[in-house]
């Protein structure tokens, strides 16, 4: 039932992204678009990706110094296998399979590797908001529709930090209040909801450090410029310039769309991100989509493939590992 359920809301999500991103769009001017498009800049926005998997990486070890001290070599094959699972797997399940690589790798706790991937996020999302702020200082006139948008997503960020610091500053409070109110569970699942919590607790541990923190902090708002790099290189293959602030609005809103239940390698997640940024600023849809649609083949291939070479090297297939992270994801969910 319940993978029924998430395949049902993947197809529902992704047509209902497809469906508004392609709305009123003339379909022979977006083909003439693709046919004339300046596809040179595919080189400029490989360099600006390869940049940006390399601080997602440097970070990452950043990240898991609580779990141990590893090398860019030694995180890349999982976070790349992962990365390349999300190009080729529903629902975003390339980040749980990311977590299931690492730790089969190194022997860790998959709930901690777990955890390591939610501050992730919660960094990148605070990254945007940084560049989403300082966009909103710079471009005038703002477009409500997205500043409305922004700012109830950051209240629900801010709101997570808050609740997380809480956790990491009194565990002990947390785990004895998950223990009370959980007594009339059956032994096995109150004991593994308390091991599952001991666990995201340690692999969020790299908080308490400072000095951690702001370089965590640091390579995030590099990864992200990257990333505003490889917006400006699609779009500019189709004859339009932007700002970096429009640029980093287009990836603040990409990145919350690709957090949704999408098919494989987020289509119809990248078509309506780019659509909803760019349309307000006086963007066609046609050039939208025609720049989504180069940005999203010309991260899928390299990553793909790259992901791909690294499971062949430690004699993984995707289809056991699906099955895996599938096991992994439904235990960690109610």
């Amino acid at each position: 039932m319940r993978k029924l359920t998430t395949l049902l809301a993947t197809l529902l999500i992704t047509g209902a992204a497809l469906a508004y991103a392609f709305w009123d769009v003339d379909v022979l001017r977006l083909l003439a678009l693709l046919a004339s498009g300046d596809y040179l800049l595919v080189v400029p926005h490989t360099l600006f990706l390869i940049v940006f998997y390399a601080f997602t990486g440097v970070r990452w070890q950043a990240i898991l110094r609580p779990l141990g001290r590893y090398s860019l070599a030694q995180v890349s094959p999982a976070m790349m296998i992962g990365f390349a699972g999300n190009n080729v797997l529903p629902a975003r399940l390339g980040e749980v399979v990311r977590a299931v690589v690492f730790a089969r790798q190194y022997r860790q706790s998959r709930s901690a590797v777990l955890a390591t991937l939610l501050l992730e996020r919660l960094l990148d999302v605070f990254a945007i908001l940084v560049f989403y702020f300082a966009a909103v200082l710079t471009i005038d006139p703002f477009p409500e529709s997205i500043r409305l948008g922004s700012n109830v997503v950051a209240a629900v960020v801010l709101s997570l930090c808050a609740a997380i610091a809480l956790f990491l500053g009194y565990p002990a409070f947390f785990l004895a209040l998950w223990d009370r109110w959980t007594r009339w569970l059956p032994v096995r699942l109150q004991t593994r909801g308390h091991a599952i919590l001991q666990n995201i607790a340690g692999g969020l541990s790299s908080l308490k450090s400072v000095w951690l923190v702001l370089l965590m902090l640091g390579y995030s708002l590099v990864k992200w410029v990257c990333a505003g790099g490889m917006v400006w290189a699609a779009l500019l293959a189709f004859g339009d310039r932007i700002s970096l602030g429009i640029g980093m609005i287009v990836i603040a809103t990409t990145a919350l769309a690709v957090t949704l239940p999408t098919a494989p390698g987020f289509l119809g997640a990248f078509q309506a991100a780019y659509v909803f940024a760019l349309v307000p600023f006086g963007i066609s849809r046609e050039n939208a989509i025609a720049a989504s649609l180069f940005s999203m083949v010309a991260q899928w291939i390299p990553t793909t493939a790259t992901g791909a070479a690294y499971l062949m090297l430690l004699g993984g297939h995707w289809r056991d590992l699906r099955q895996e992270a599938a096991q992994v994801e439904s235990a960690h969910t109610p």
